[in-house]
């Protein structure tokens, strides 16, 4: 871990910024006093899941004929996932 004085991330924001999102781990300063940590952002979480992925979210039914009478009402879809079963 490294410190840097406030004034020096006031002249080289972009640098510092740049060696946080790489990693390091940066204490910032005021008057030699520790002040505050910069570090790198968490990585960002996918805002959707895959066809495959959402399937195997979904619970397996056990009950044989209620899943053919399912995949018989639901068969015919225009949906982009396809049928439910």
């Amino acid at each position: 871990m490294s410190s840097i004085a406030a004034r020096e991330l006031r002249n080289h924001t972009a640098d510092v910024v740049e060696r946080a999102r790489k990693g390091e781990e940066i204490t910032i300063t005021v008057n030699g006093v520790p002040s505050a940590r910069l570090t790198a952002l968490p990585a960002a979480k996918k805002a959707y899941l895959t066809k495959a992925e959402f399937l195997a979210l979904r619970p397996k039914t056990s009950d044989v004929t209620l899943a053919r009478d399912i995949a018989a009402l639901t068969g015919h879809t225009t949906d982009d996932l396809g049928p439910i079963l």
